[in-house]
């Protein structure tokens, strides 16, 4: 019988890590090839994948135990395992671009160009698209596969822009009159709301810096938040959280902003296009039949929306490493993917995304409308959501710590620029 542990919220706690009498996967290996351990981020891929392992188990044999947190106990608990070099955990997910240089560094990835080139035909393994699977490789290798993917998009309120006589913002300046537009009608709804969380800040603020025409670091691999389009940058973000913004919008990440957009509390929601389902499902959203879905708002020097892919891996501690890669290659076929993209878990496989089976299934105005915005994000994405180094997580809170100065008015933008150029000119050089 498979196992599950959610903990979603909180401190990990030992009780809360008990298992049956099969045994507590936190200590000891899940038992045999017939029995693999998975942890999982709460994210909308966990919730679409999970109710499929039955099928999985049932066609298998293999017993799988779920563990699933929220995401930064996610990573505590994935990087405990992989630390201690435990065999209680055989596949996890993961996000190559965050962590990928530095778990492949330090041997925490199973490499996966041998099984892929082992893989049966039918699993099409040549089908993933370019950036997918390139995100899942780090120097070359593949370390993981692709599960998703996603980029920032602009969610607004249909029924209120209607109302109102506005249309979808296409630049930032319309953005930011829009907002103020919002703010002048009502007091009753928080014109936009996006992320404000220092570590997960970085990937809805990437497009405000890209669109100024700036890259993470330049040809010589040194910052550019010395340019001045950069604080720009930092301004029009920050304005935009700081005066049209929720209460509290500095803690703001995916599941807070999604929630206030699906209580009908928001204007505009300004996040990832996985949280379509969050905000459209009629059981938890009051304005499921009112959200349009535009791509994020061009810069002055263009649109620069930010694609990445979650991926998963392979421990490389596993002991049961051939039932893991037959789950890992079950998660990932064209069949399954088609059940996920489904669920509106936008599919990193080109056949699943132009398959009738899902583009007739998920035809109203709102998913066509999405589907438009995650082709986008795949064909002219950018797929570093922060400079790319060892010291990747690190480098994405020095933006995040100093954008959310900015924020609070604790610093000017330019303040906050020249802190984020002397932060990552030190993690960069790795100091």
């Amino acid at each position: 019988m498979r196992t599950r542990t959610r903990i979603l919220g909180g401190v990990l706690a030992a009780a809360a890590l008990a298992l049956p009498a099969c045994g507590n996967p936190t200590d000891a290996a899940s038992g045999g090839g017939n029995a693999i351990n998975l942890v999982m981020s709460n994210h909308p891929w966990q919730r679409g994948i999970e109710p499929l392992i039955d099928r999985f188990e049932q066609e298998s044999g293999i017993t799988v135990n779920v563990q699933t947190f929220a995401e930064q106990q996610t990573r505590d608990k994935i990087q405990l395992n992989l630390q201690s070099r435990s065999a209680a955990m055989d596949v996890y997910m993961t996000l190559p671009s965050r962590e990928g240089p530095v778990f492949a560094s330090s041997g925490y990835y199973e490499p996966l160009d041998d099984h892929l080139a082992k893989a049966p035909a039918e699993y099409e393994a040549a089908d993933f698209s370019r950036g997918a699977i390139e995100g899942m490789k780090v120097d070359g290798t593949t370390y993981a596969l692709p599960i998703n993917v996603e980029g920032p998009v602009l969610y607004y309120r249909t029924d209120l822009f209607e109302q109102w006589g506005l249309t979808p913002p296409k630049t930032v300046d319309e953005l930011m009159a829009t907002a103020a537009a919002v703010k002048s009608r009502t007091a009753d709804v928080t014109p936009i709301t996006l992320r404000g969380s220092s570590a997960a800040l970085p990937f809805t603020f990437g497009p405000f810096f890209h669109g100024a025409g700036l890259e993470w670091t330049d040809e010589q691999g040194l910052p550019t938040f010395d340019d001045p389009r950069a604080a720009e940058a930092i301004d029009q973000y920050a304005t935009l959280a700081r005066e049209y913004g929720p209460p509290g919008v500095i803690n703001y990440s995916f599941t807070e902003s999604s929630t206030l957009f699906a209580q009908g509390k928001a204007a505009m929601e300004l996040e990832s296009s996985n949280e379509l389902n969050s905000v459209i499902d009629p059981g938890s959203s009051t304005v499921a039949e009112h959200v349009g879905v535009a791509g994020v708002p061009a810069g002055s020097a263009g649109p620069a929306p930010t694609v990445l892919s979650w991926g998963i891996a392979m421990s490389p501690f596993s002991q049961n490493k051939d039932a893991a890669w037959r789950f890992m290659q079950w998660a990932t076929s064209p069949e399954t993917q088609l059940e996920l993209a489904k669920a509106d878990i936008a599919p990193p496989r080109k056949s699943v995304a132009e398959d009738p089976a899902y583009t007739d299934a998920r035809n109203t105005p709102t998913h066509q409308q999405w589907r438009a915005a995650v082709a986008d994000l795949q064909e002219n994405g950018n797929v570093e959501v922060g400079p790319v180094g060892a010291n990747a997580p690190a480098m994405r809170k020095t933006i995040g710590d100093a954008v959310g100065k900015a924020i609070l008015g604790e610093a000017t933008p330019e303040q906050a620029a020249a802190e984020i150029q002397t932060g990552l000119a030190s993690q960069l050089a790795g100091g």
